[in-house]
Parts: C-alpha cells; sequence; structure tokens
C-alpha cells in the first residue's frame, strides 16, 4: 500500500520543524518531477509518497504509533545497563 504524507505528517512523524517539513516536501517534489513524474511540478500539490521521504531521510517511519521503525534493536535498557541509581 502507498502511503501519502503531507507536512503535518511528516512533523508528526519526525519531529522536525513546519519549515524543515516543508522543505522536505519540496525536495521529495523534484526527485519526483526528475523522475518523471510531471504530477508533481505544481505548487498545490502538498503531498508525497512517504517511500520518497524515506529515501532522502535514510530511515523508515512507521505510523503505527508514531515511531521510526528503524531503531537500534540493543539499547541500553534492554541489556539491563543502568546509571547507577538502582
Amino acid at each position: 500500500m502507498i502511503s501519502i504524507v503531507n507536512k503535518d505528517d511528516i512533523v508528526k512523524l519526525t519531529g522536525f520543524s513546519e519549515s524543515q517539513a516543508k522543505k522536505l516536501i519540496r525536495e521529495a517534489k523534484a526527485r519526483l518531477v526528475s523522475e518523471g513524474f510531471s504530477w508533481y511540478n505544481n505548487k498545490r500539490v502538498g503531498r508525497v509518497p512517504l517511500k520518497t521521504v524515506e529515501d532522502i531521510l535514510g530511515f523508515e517511519l512507521s505510523h503505527k504509533h508514531d515511531i521510526i521503525t528503524n531503531v537500534q534493536e540493543d539499547t541500553a535498557l534492554e541489556k539491563g545497563v543502568s546509571n547507577g541509581s538502582n
């Protein structure tokens, strides 16, 4: 299933500012136009495929629980490491 995102979705999923989200949308649109998708050569189009945004960022985003899916599996908590306050 193709997921389409707008600037508000990007802000929610990444925590980036609204201006950073707008820049990501513009870059994604430019990339899509260069790949031959002329539909995105329109300033009124404000939604782009999530996959394109993920390719730009270099990591996957998930709508499920609004978390990033490529988080390291071996965190300190999972290994039982504490900061000494226990």
